[in-house]
This record gives structure tokens, sequence and C-alpha cells, in this order.
């Protein structure tokens, strides 16, 4: 089956760390173009994968007739207008979350898509990585009876001291994300919609309400000025989802705790990231490395019928060792990505995929508008869009 064109707009970390590399070695698509602002970062990207165009206008990348696909990588405040256009042009697309700022935006390209005939799909990368393969299914085979509540911890504490605690090569992607007013929303924006996504995947339900608590710890009580912290940096938000599960999901930027498994959190810069499953015949606990690691999670399991009936207490998951490979992303997080690719493309030739598409896109920022009327109400919000 031949290989289909394909673009990526957005030079920026998440392209030079995973769409890039990905795109390049794939057997699906064929990297024909790159669209950034910057000619240095258009530069840095050909001198790093054998690409044959380059544009510094958006038009241009749109025009050329052998692009049938693009990646939209760029910040959040941009994808509504590169989307819509690019689904104007009859390309498929695959867009970072959030699809767009508001849910009326994002209802709106869904209807262009439509219209067009193409795919719209969202970065809900973290279905695939090779670890939550692995929740998925033990949930889904009924490892440890009906999951009824999860807790998740996703933070780091690069905010208390930026010049010494932001990996090297980072520190651009983190200060607009904490800088532009445009974009939305701050760590609950961007955080949030991946695990309200993940329990989606893994329970087939959707949230139904949300409850939140957010602060801006930098500008605050660090004293940061305000327009260097524009955004929330802490945030603590209980889901409530459709089959009755509820999540916690507490995330941030400045102060993190040591993970249970890996004992991440303990260097410099690092993210930590786990959390737990309860169910009615167990209880489950992840626990993941930084999304460019090449090393997969940790997985924990507690099984009721085994601590009765064998005295069997808490043990390991075993996984697959990841492909080791050069370049970046490695090992579990190149897994991750590949796969979002593969499925994109069976997306695009009609076949069956588990990709998020954009109704699922919609369903997380609604997510993340409930969550924002919760944090400034202090109550339950809706979501006002389930699917």
């Amino acid at each position: 089956m031949s290989r289909i064109g394909i673009g990526v707009i957005g030079i920026g970390v998440a392209a030079a760390n995973a769409h890039l590399p990905v795109l390049s070695a794939s057997q699906d698509f064929e990297l024909l173009a790159i669209m950034d602002c910057d000619p240095a970062r258009l530069e840095y990207a050909k001198g790093r994968w054998p690409i044959q165009h380059a544009y510094t206008e958006l038009g241009a990348l749109l025009a050329n007739p052998g692009i049938k696909a693009v990646v939209v990588s760029t910040p959040p405040d941009s994808h509504f207008a590169i989307t819509q256009s690019a689904l104007k042009h009859g390309k498929h697309v695959l867009a970072e979350k959030p699809l767009a700022s508001t849910l009326s935006q994002t209802l709106s390209m869904i209807e262009i898509a439509k219209e067009q005939g193409v795919c719209l799909c969202v970065g809900h990368e973290k279905r695939f990585h090779p670890t939550f393969e692995k929740v998925r299914h033990l949930l889904q085979s009924d490892s440890i009876g009906t999951p009824f509540y999860c807790g998740v911890h996703w933070a780091s504490n690069v905010k208390l001291d930026p010049d010494h605690l932001i990996p090297e090569g980072y520190r651009a992607g983190y200060e607009w994300r904490w800088r532009n007013p445009e974009i939305g929303g701050g760590i609950i924006q961007d955080h949030l919609p991946h695990y309200a996504d993940l329990i989606r995947d893994w329970t087939n339900s959707t949230p139904a309400a949300v409850y939140c608590q957010s602060w801006n710890v930098a500008r605050d009580l660090l004293g940061v000025p305000p327009e260097q912290a524009v955004w929330e940096d802490l945030g603590l938000v209980v889901v409530r989802f459709s089959n009755g599960l509820v999540m916690r999901f507490e995330t941030g930027t400045t102060g993190r705790s040591l993970s249970p498994l890996w004992s991440m959190g303990s260097g410099i810069g690092e993210w930590t990231e786990y959390g737990y499953i309860l169910g009615t015949k167990g209880q489950l606990l992840f626990d993941l490395m930084p999304w460019d690691s090449s090393e997969n999670g940790r997985i924990a399991i507690w099984r009721l019928n085994e601590a009765v009936a064998r005295d069997i207490g808490w043990s390991y998951v075993e996984q697959t060792e990841p492909r080791r490979r050069e370049g970046s992303p490695a090992g579990a997080s190149h897994s991750m990505f590949a796969a979002q690719a593969r499925e994109f493309a069976k997306a695009i030739r009609g076949e069956p995929s588990r990709i998020a598409r954009g109704e699922d896109g919609a369903i997380t920022v609604a997510a993340v508008d409930a969550a924002y009327s919760s944090a400034q109400s202090r109550r339950e919000c809706p979501v006002a869009f389930q699917g």
C-alpha cells in the first residue's frame, strides 16, 4: 500500500522529539514537508531528517498537492485557525491536544471535517504507551474487577527555580505555556485531557461532572511577575465519570512527590507521574517515566482472590522490554508515538482505528472547561459535551 504524504506544522519540542523521528521512519507515511515561522527551526529539522520541503507560510504547505495529511504541533491558541484551514484544504489532521481553546471551536472543526470527508484526530498518544496498553488490558480482562476510583499525581517542581530545574533544551517549551495569555489555560489544560481520555479508553465511560481547585503559586507565593506566570501552576481536579468511577487528579509545576515504584522525583527537573486504581476485586498501581523516556513504566497489582486463597500480596506485572533504537524518541516513547501514527494511517484509509477522533478531543476540551468553571464557582460543574 502506498505511503501517505504528510507535513508537520510547528517544529517545537513535540515535533522534534516525537513526530518527526517517527514519521521519518514510518512505513505508512512519507514525510514531505515541514512548516514553522522560525527559519532556524526549519534548518535544524532539515539537517536532522530527510525532508523535501520547508515552508514559513502555512498556505504554501497546504497548497502542496502531495500532502494528504498534516500534524499540527503548535501552541493551543493556533490550533483552531491552522486545523480549520487544513481541513478546508481537504487534509486529514492529527492535532496536538487541546484541539481548540473553546468547545464551540472544537465542534466547528468536527463539522468541517465531516463536510470535507477527512479525518480529524487528536494527539492523545498516552493511549498507546506500552505501559498504559497493559493497564487497559488488565482492566478489561477483569483483573481487579470493576474499577471505581483512580488517583493520579503528575507534577514537577521546575517553577521553583527554572534556571536550574528545567532540563536542557526544554526551556522555550515551558515558558510559552507560562507566559502566553492567549492559550486559554495552564497546567490543567495541559495535563487533564490525557487522563480524562485514558479513563474513557480504559472503561468505556465519559466525564460527566468536574470539581476543581487551582492555584497560581509562582505569581501569588513566589513573587514571579504576573506576565511571567499568567496561568495556574497547581490543580486538584475530581472528575465523576458516567459509569460512576471517580478520578482524583493532581498536577502542577511547583512541587511533586516521590513516586512509589520508580522513586522518580529525586533528580533535577524530573516529572513524577503515577496513579492507582481501586476495583471491586483488587487494586492496580502504575508509575511512569518522563514522556520522552526509552523505558516502560512499572505496574504493580493486588488481587483479592490471590490474597485470600494463597496469601499473595502486591506483585509486579511483567512487560515486554521496549525495543531500543538510536535517536529520539527511543524505546517506549517511540512505541507510543509510532503506534499513534499507525492508527492515524488506519483512520485515513478507512480501517478500524483506536486513535482519538475529533469527538474524543471535544469531550476533553469540555472537561477542561468544566474544571475552570468549577475553580471559579467552587462548585461541581457538568461537562457540557459527552459525545
